[in-house]
């Protein structure tokens, strides 16, 4: 018959991993983990574009040629937000002209300046261009996706700006 020996103290081992001194992490490691956490830590590339031009809004007259059955000349303003580049495009709407109200040509977003047209959405060939502030001079017509406008007109601050 074997005997049988038992350890004087189960726990032994595991007192010893408690006595171990765990050196505390790095503040830069806390900050890090914390902002994953957080779903955050991912530097904003247009921070400063858009802290310099917030509320910033480029004003434009155009106006197109629609050359359909209905067509004639339609009036927009164009606004071209500062801030993060996008642009709005809304009717000038005339009371009584027996059209139905379509508020706006284009919601915010950015402009291309050729329209990336493939078979399937969110499917790209190339990389777009958009049009920015310099683009966008008096007197040129510029497309918006196929419909050639032409800018003829803007308000007092974008002359400043300019």
């Amino acid at each position: 018959n074997p005997k049988k020996t038992y350890p004087y103290n189960l726990f032994q081992s595991q007192r010893s991993l408690m006595k171990t001194k765990i050196p505390p992490p790095d503040a830069a490691q806390v900050r890090e983990y914390v902002e994953k956490k957080l779903k955050g830590g991912r530097p904003n590339k247009n921070l400063q574009q858009f802290l310099e031009n917030d509320r910033k809004v480029l004003s434009f007259d155009i106006v197109w040629d629609d050359t359909s059955y209905d067509g004639g000349l339609k009036f927009f303003k164009m606004d071209f937000f500062l801030s993060d580049n996008t642009v709005e495009v809304r009717e000038i709407r005339e009371q009584n002209n027996g059209k139905d109200p379509y508020p706006k040509m284009l919601k915010r977003s950015k402009l291309p300046k050729e329209p990336v047209l493939t078979h399937c959405p969110g499917m790209k060939m190339k990389k777009d261009e958009f049009y920015e502030p310099p683009d966008l001079v008096l007197g040129t017509k510029i497309a918006i996706f196929s419909r050639p406008c032409l800018i003829f007109d803007c308000d007092d601050f974008t002359k400043q700006w300019y």
